[in-house]
């Protein structure tokens, strides 16, 4: 064998042993090099994110439910649906997908600490909703740029196109925290609880979801995984109501269910669906239990709105905790107007029913 052969042999081996033997760790014992200390602040066993990380493995967000891995290239899907969308988002105003690839929303998606080193939020500025209105409530509003209503309810008219789509979209929680976003009906006042206000919530959806973690031993509620409320079995194990005792006296009280408020809003929403089945624009789904609009119908600016708002507080999903006095109101109102538009309804057929043959 040549000896260039024998010489190129050698050299892979080495390679390969050394390859082998290394094991990557960085270690400030021993006197090692100490060039990378720094990393331990966050990385090591000790370091702050140990249990944002265990914080965020139970979160609905690190599930990957809501992947748009299908790279549809649309503002709200691209914006919120993926780490490439967000990102652009956040940077231009605008994205441009289809991706060539894309990820799950995860830490680098709010944070950039290998950037910036630090772990500030990528954003911070107000956020303007669809309606005009500006959500405005320091690091709350980079929850804000995706949990908003992906409609301006202004746009509802008379001979209203009604599909299973109508509605804000899954994530209204902004608009509804601020009192804004529901179909206001003409001639009725709107009120709102002053949960959003400077002086009691002033980062907005982190002093709750993110609030009090330490209620519980373990990973299931509060800082990054954003859950109030932890069950097992359909049994709740931990919850974070201790985030309202600043405001309100929570002995005896069931759950989040201060002064029955998460009670009468449910009750209200199951009135108002019904009222909605009657009329024939949403459908009842008996294998879920749930009401959706029927797709390819046509309604007046009242009635839509009416199913609107049941869309926007079912879908807000807080049972009416975000902003009592808004949501009981747009129920309220809601409810008002459809008994009266069935009444109508019912007595147009009527003096229209053909005549019995005879």
């Amino acid at each position: 064998m040549k000896l260039w052969k024998l010489l190129g042999m050698s050299a892979l081996a080495i390679m390969l042993i050394v390859v082998v033997g290394c094991e990557r760790k960085i270690t400030t014992e021993g006197g090692g090099d100490t060039q990378f200390t720094d990393c331990f602040t966050c990385h090591g066993d000790e370091g702050v994110l140990l249990a944002a990380r265990g914080e965020w493995e139970n979160s609905v967000h690190a599930s990957g439910t809501s992947v748009d891995y299908t790279n549809r290239g649309g503002r709200d899907c691209t914006q919120c649906h993926n780490h490439q969308g967000f990102l652009e988002y956040v940077e231009t105003g605008a994205v441009s997908a289809p991706y060539s690839n894309v990820s799950a929303i995860h830490c680098f998606t709010c944070h950039a600490p290998h950037e910036r080193g630090d772990l500030s939020l990528r954003t911070d500025d107000a956020y303007t909703l669809k309606n005009g209105e500006v959500f405005d409530h320091n690091e709350a509003n980079l929850c804000a740029n995706c949990h908003h209503a992906n409609y301006n309810v202004e746009v509802i008219a008379d001979n209203q196109p009604i599909s299973n789509r109508f509605g804000p979209h899954h994530g209204p929680q902004a608009d509804l925290l601020i009192g804004t976003g529901g179909y206001e009906f003409d001639g009725e006042d709107y009120g709102s609880t002053l949960h959003a206000s400077e002086e009691n919530l002033a980062n907005g959806c982190i002093g709750c979801h993110m609030g009090n973690p330490e209620a519980h031993d373990g990973y299931d509620i509060g800082g990054h995984s954003f859950n109030m409320v932890f069950e097992e079995g359909g049994e709740v194990i931990a919850d974070l109501t201790g985030v309202c005792e600043g405001c309100h006296d929570m002995d005896g009280v069931d759950g989040f269910d201060y002064d029955g408020m998460q009670t009468q809003v449910d009750s209200l929403l199951d009135t108002l669906a019904v009222l909605l089945l009657d009329f024939g624009v949403v459908e009842y789904d008996d294998e879920d239990g749930t009401y959706t609009a029927v797709t390819d119908t046509v309604a007046d600016a009242n009635v839509a709105g009416a199913l609107y708002n049941y869309v926007l507080i079912e879908e807000d999903r807080s049972h009416g905790i975000h902003n009592p006095a808004y949501v009981t109101d747009l129920l309220e109102t809601s409810i008002v107007y459809m008994e009266s538009a069935l009444i109508t309804k019912k007595m147009v057929a009527e003096r229209y029913r053909p005549l019995a043959a005879h």
